[in-house]
């Protein structure tokens, strides 16, 4: 009899630690759920600054999540890249609005100003704790492979995989997009560029691994025959 009970209070036991995973589990779910809502929120408010970059966000995340699953980075830096590649650009949030959206080349002060978006995104995303690993992507996406980039001046491997990745994808919708002060040159000529600059702007490894997938994803979006 007390072997009998002992051993349902063990299952009776077991089952409520279960459902206790179970309900922390539908929590961390609903949070995550939140965070990534509050996230595309603030994309969203990004976007409703300027018709001009409409959707970059959005493309940049797409082109960032082929480089990517290309290279093999494991889920959890997959993960990242994407919150990185969603709110890469939220320092922008602080630049002047005219500068967005002036229909010509802009100045050298002009260009230095929208130039401090990255270390302004680093700054306004840092009290985040959640967000500290994906804070120096957003920092160095700018960052070029020959050390000519910013804000730092980082080169070749000391520039974090996720930056160096993000400075492709975000680089080549820039080069396939409109802009105020001219028309998208095309696809072909942003391959071209992203060719030319391989290994003194961009990363050899990222650029080969999304021109493979590009080809891969224009390759799958063909009809059967």
């Amino acid at each position: 009899m007390r072997k009998a009970k002992r051993e349902q209070s063990l299952r009776t036991g077991k089952e409520a630690f279960l459902n206790m995973l179970e309900d922390i589990g539908e929590s961390y779910r609903e949070l995550e759920n939140l965070f990534i809502g509050i996230v595309r929120v603030i994309v969203n408010a990004l976007d409703a600054k300027s018709h001009w970059t409409r959707g970059h966000s959005e493309r940049v995340t797409q082109y960032a999540e082929l480089i990517a699953h290309e290279m093999s980075l494991d889920d959890d830096d997959i993960k990242n890249l994407r919150l990185a590649a969603l709110l890469h650009d939220v320092g922008k949030i602080g630049t002047y609005d005219y500068l967005l959206d002036k229909p010509s080349e802009l100045t050298d002060r002009e260009r230095e100003i929208v130039e401090e978006h990255p270390a302004q995104g680093a700054s306004i995303l840092k009290e985040i704790k959640q967000l500290n690993e994906i804070i120096p992507l957003i920092r160095h996406h700018h960052e070029r492979i020959d050390g000519k980039g910013y804000p730092d001046g980082l080169e070749n491997k000391k520039i974090p995989i996720g930056a160096r990745i993000l400075h492709v994808a975000d680089s080549f919708d820039s080069m396939t997009a409109d802009r105020p002060y001219r028309p998208s040159p095309g696809e072909k000529y942003a391959i071209s560029e992203l060719e030319r600059c391989s290994g003194t702007q961009f990363d050899q490894e990222v650029v080969k691994a999304f021109l493979t997938a590009l080809d891969k994803s224009k390759q799958n979006e063909q009809p059967s025959q």
